[in-house]
């Protein structure tokens, strides 16, 4: 597995950016992340109706926006003029909904890495792993730690194998299953990105032993954080990236 290229040095990823001090998925949130000293950053990417790949957790727009509905009934064009800022707080008004192309420039611009999660609507998978796939060859940049790409959805994580063979790949798990490494060998996983809550020393011993990176979500709790990385736990994401930091 190509994972020389690859360090969680420090073993913080900032979970949809600085997400504590900056709202969510926005290019501030990763600007601060960048100012902590984090060196990696989560983010969700999925369609808007005209095809362009946006950054964006929900598939509704009301908590994080002014908007309403679902992002993928509206085109970029209408996206973009939204509040993406203000609900977090008013100094943040002018904040909108980025690109993913955007996204990519802050990162190059920043020496960040990036864990994109592909949040592919069902009977859209294709449609959303190329125009992903597509952006990041032409737009990420060459010298790079390529992105891990990360997704829920096993069908998007298929053909992202399929169309990119040199990808690196995560699979998501939220709740424990046995077939765990079939799937990672089937798709030849680098990182398995797990739900903390769900993992104990015995898990992570096991998960280790095939020579994966492991990666955590979503921890906010310093003692829980170094518990996991005296487990073996390589890196965790979390929402309070600064406190996470400082206890390192």
């Amino acid at each position: 597995m190509p994972t020389s290229s690859i360090s969680f040095v420090p073993p913080v990823i900032a979970h949809r950016g600085a997400s504590n001090l900056a709202p969510e998925n926005t290019l501030s949130a990763f600007v601060k992340a960048a100012a902590t000293g984090a060196k990696w950053v989560e983010f969700d990417v999925m369609l808007a109706a005209c095809g362009e790949a946006v950054v964006i957790h929900d598939e509704t727009l009301e908590r994080t926006t002014n908007g309403t509905g679902n992002v993928s009934d509206h085109p970029y064009s209408y996206l973009r003029t939204l509040d993406a800022g203000s609900w977090f707080h008013p100094r943040f008004a002018n904040e909108r909904i980025p690109t993913f192309k955007e996204v990519i420039a802050v990162i190059e611009a920043h020496g960040l890495n990036a864990n994109v999660e592909i949040k592919a609507l069902p009977g859209l998978e294709d449609q959303t792993v190329r125009k992903v796939l597509s952006d990041i060859e032409n737009y990420w940049p060459k010298d790079a730690t390529p992105p891990l790409i990360s997704s829920f959805s096993m069908e998007a994580l298929k053909l992202v194998r399929a169309y990119s063979p040199p990808a690196l790949i995560a699979i998501l798990i939220h709740e424990w299953f046995e077939a765990w490494y079939d799937y990672t060998e089937a798709l030849s996983c680098v990182s398995l990105d797990i739900n903390h809550e769900i993992l104990d020393a015995d898990k992570v011993k096991l998960i280790k032993a095939t020579d994966r990176f492991l990666l955590c979500y979503t921890v906010n709790n310093p003692q829980r954080a170094l518990e996991l990385f005296s487990w073996g736990v390589d890196a965790v994401f979390t929402d309070q990236v600064n406190v996470i930091m400082k206890a390192l």
